[in-house]
């Protein structure tokens, strides 16, 4: 019987690796954050469930970036690359010269600052890559409580509120049920950007289909920028109340920050 493949952890300064720094070892987030933003570290961690090279945009690692691309080649996949510009990114490659191109691609936009924390682009409804819960939205111009959530419009404040999270919707999976998580919360950029199609979807009738790639604050209370696919559905809330029922899904967008 052959031993599985133990995780390996590896530190790569200035092109090389070398042994693990001793704040590394606390397993604090941010002191790990720290190391690759002020002094250039890269991190490498691969074992048979695949390779994750992690690492920091804005920061001298341009030759530990190279060591690592190429160190890709005869690792396990899938191959992971996660990096922070204003946010963590997570990207998941099949092949290792995929993931080896993306970093090199990556280091020429080192010193590219994003202007913004939300991407949005409507695409066409007629895409074979469309998640199934979103084409049915679309085709019913509905959706099932579960997997979605609703928002209604407040007068007072002329801005829409979120009312309601279905427990099988992307924000309670990633965030929960609390209805002050970071995505639930009014009046921030976020919530700005995400909710300009509502009025337009309520005076309109009609659902609207569109991609987002967003930088939230997570559960953890690290920045991520999270990447989704969603359905904004109109929806009568009470007598006279106005509203959306908003469906979404985790998946590739045709929208690409770096």
């Amino acid at each position: 019987m052959i031993a599985a493949m133990a995780t390996r952890i590896h530190w790569v300064l200035d092109g090389r690796i070398v042994q693990p720094p001793t704040v590394a070892e606390s397993g604090s987030a941010t002191e790990e954050r720290d190391l690759m933003q002020r002094m250039g570290y890269v991190k490498i961690t691969a074992s048979e469930q695949g390779t994750t090279i992690r690492w920091s945009m804005f920061s001298r690692n341009w030759a530990s970036l190279f060591f690592a691309a190429e160190w890709l080649q005869g690792a396990f996949g899938p191959h992971h690359l996660q990096y922070y510009s204003a946010g963590w990114f997570f990207e998941r490659h099949k092949q290792p010269w995929a993931a080896a191109d993306r970093i090199r691609h990556l280091i020429h936009k080192s010193d590219v600052h994003l202007s913004q924390s939300v991407y949005i682009h409507k695409v066409p409804e007629a895409r074979c890559d469309l998640p199934p819960v979103l084409r049915k939205a679309l085709h019913d111009n509905a959706a099932s409580e579960d997997v979605s959530i609703d928002c209604a419009y407040d007068p007072a404040s002329q801005r829409y509120r979120v009312a309601r999270v279905g427990p099988q919707s992307t924000i309670a999976k990633l965030w929960g049920l609390n209805p002050v998580s970071y995505p639930c919360l009014s009046g921030h950029s976020y919530d700005e950007a995400v909710s300009r199609a509502y009025p337009v979807v309520t005076r309109s009738g009609e659902p609207h289909y569109d991609h987002v790639y967003a930088a939230m604050a997570s559960a953890s209370g690290d920045v991520v920028w999270v990447p989704y696919q969603r359905v904004v559905l109109p929806i009568v809330q009470g007598r006279s109340g106005k509203g959306v029922r908003i469906v979404t899904e985790l998946a590739k967008v045709d929208i690409s920050p770096l």
